[in-house]
């Protein structure tokens, strides 16, 4: 497999967050295994984009 450059944000409601990477969002390792993404994208497939956080779990005290 070749590797490509990451999709770009277009201004559109399929871009990512300012800052936010395919590797920020929850749904990251679906896509990338079924759907060809790789984490550097800034650009969803879905429209419109159904970018979710990774969920960070709080430190225990």
């Amino acid at each position: 497999m070749t590797e490509r450059a990451p999709l770009p944000r277009t201004g559109d409601d399929m871009d990512l967050p300012a800052g936010k990477t395919c590797g920020d969002c929850a749904h990251c390792r679906r896509c990338t295994l079924m759907f060809g993404h790789i984490p550097a994208d800034e650009s969803c497939d879905w429209s419109p984009s159904r970018f979710t956080p990774k969920r960070t779990e709080a430190p225990q005290p």
